[in-house]
């Protein structure tokens, strides 16, 4: 099951699987289940469970079950691996894996389940940038040179996976984090399927395939699946994640009847039958081959892409597209000044006259009351503004892909829309912004200038569309009507900063 690793020079990098997936989807469950079918005596795995409370009940009942030395399980409460406790995770990943005589040749992760697989995954990325290392490096032992990631695992509650999608989920969160979990995985377990009919387990199945369809899917009851398909398997593989390979699958080998075209210099003919060109954009639909698939024929589930290469306008673009069909996930902002008003007068209700409540109970009580509130909301706007989305675009199940907006012209934009949920986030500049780009090794040259095109570098709109019997049409005419027309687009960068504002200038303020 496991390769024993070498301790002298040369020595193999530790394999490690790591196990993610919804509150409740059944994860100690699975790692009690590997541990338990461990048939090798040379299977010895070091087990690192994560909670986000301050009690890890979950490393508690692993340790109890003695199946595990104790001094093998490591538990991380009160914070989550991939965004808090990320620092810690790799500093015990590495002392670990370090260890002269080390009891055990694997590791397995057990997630928290608000943890996000992708963000987990990239601390085990090498670290070829140019800088000094030793800022974040102790002892100059970077994760990558002890540990590798071997499988990503994640674990799917059959019976709640459409709940959890759903304005009845309660959160902004919930839909864009079970979306990222299903798609950042090599192995899918469907668990509870006593829980589900066939019809319903066929469904979940087909969303989860749509939404991944790489992944190897297995439908299990109480996490009782060959461990051989969870651990050691050697399935991941960074680049498959990239959303670039994903939009791969749009692009087919010119057939032998295209190559007459690309002769000519155009594009091949297959592919320009399913492209729909308006004078603004692109719409990419499926090849053939792609679209004959079980989900699809099934259930109607198919996907496309949205192409562009000129900015939207940030205005008509939250106005007309994001707000109208979506309920959007801010966090970084605060209370404002309506709810602190609010907040006061309900307090003052709470706390005035003979009322014997405390302060304290006070501030409880109208915590609860705001999170049902905020609640009710988010279930109550999730389904007007799925309606009308569904009128509108048919049943998209996800949004993904990067956006290029006047307002922040050096930024990447990334767009995530799970369900009725929408995210705009930034990863950081845009590749043209790189150095390397330029003077760096031809490898870097070749791999940061992949997707430019013209004057704008890789500047673009690429959005990603999953879902059932989509209005494709309709969704780049709107998208089109975002996007700066040509008397904006004449004005240029500066003009566009002194029309729309910058976002890097607005961070200086």
């Amino acid at each position: 099951m496991a390769t024993k690793r070498k301790l002298d020079g040369g020595e193999a990098p530790c394999s490690v699987t790591l196990l993610a997936g919804f509150l409740g989807s059944g994860k100690t469950t699975l790692l009690k289940h590997i541990l338990e079918s461990r048939e090798e005596d040379d299977f010895r795995c070091a087990v690192i469970v994560n909670d986000m409370a301050e009690l890890n009940i979950d490393g508690d009942l692993i340790e109890s079950t003695g199946l595990t030395q104790s001094d093998e399980v490591i538990t991380m409460q009160n914070g989550c691996v991939c965004c808090n406790l990320s620092g810690d995770l790799v500093d015990r990943m590495t002392n670990l894996a370090k260890q002269q005589d080390p009891k055990f040749n694997y590791m397995i992760i057990e997630a928290s389940g608000v943890s996000e697989p992708g963000a987990i995954a990239a601390l085990f990325e090498t670290c070829d940038k140019d800088h000094d290392h030793s800022s974040h490096q102790k002892e100059d032992v970077a994760l990558s040179d002890v540990a590798k990631l071997d499988t990503l695992v994640t674990v799917v509650d059959s019976a709640r996976f459409f709940q959890n999608l759903g304005p009845e989920a309660g959160s902004t969160q919930a839909p864009r984090l079970l979306m990222d979990q299903v798609e950042c995985s090599n192995v899918i377990l469907l668990n509870k399927i006593d829980l589900v009919n066939d019809d319903q387990l066929g469904k979940v199945q087909d969303h989860v395939a749509a939404l991944n369809g790489n992944a190897k899917i297995i439908p299990c009851k109480e996490a009782s699946v060959d461990v051989s398909e969870v651990v050691n398997t050697g399935l991941f593989k960074a680049e498959d994640f990239d959303l670039g390979n994903f939009t791969k699958m749009f692009e087919d080998k010119p057939a032998s009847c295209c190559k007459a075209s690309v002769a000519r210099g155009e594009s091949p003919c297959c592919l320009r039958a399913r492209t729909i060109n308006s004078a603004l954009s692109k719409v990419l639909l499926p090849s053939k081959k792609a679209s004959r698939n079980r989900h699809n024929e099934k259930y109607k589930i198919t996907s496309f892409v949205y192409k562009s290469r000129r900015p939207f306008n940030p205005t008509k673009f939250h106005e007309d597209f994001i707000h109208p069909y979506f309920v959007v996930n801010d966090d970084d902002d605060g209370d404002d000044d309506d709810n602190c008003d609010i907040e006061e007068e309900e307090k003052k209700g709470v706390t005035g006259g003979d009322n014997e409540k405390s302060n304290d109970e006070a501030e409880e009580f109208i915590k609860q009351k705001e999170l049902e509130d905020i609640k009710q909301f988010l279930q109550e706007e999730g389904a007007k503004k799925s309606a009308y989305r569904v009128n509108s675009f048919g049943t998209l199940l996800r949004m993904k892909g990067f956006i290029w907006q006047a307002s922040s012209h050096d930024l990447i934009g990334f767009v995530s829309a799970a369900g009725d949920v929408a995210r705009i986030d930034s990863p950081g500049p845009w590749n043209c912004l790189d150095g390397r780009a330029y003077v760096g090794t031809d490898t870097e040259k070749a791999k940061l200038r992949r997707d430019w095109d013209g004057d704008w570098g890789d500047r673009r709109q690429e959005l990603v569309f999953i879902g059932q019997e989509l209005k494709h049409g309709e969704i780049q005419r709107v998208l089109d009507s975002c996007l700066l027309n040509n008397d904006e687009m004449a004005m240029g960068v500066d003009g566009w900063k002194a029309t729309f504002g910058d976002v890097l200038l607005s961070l200086q303020d």
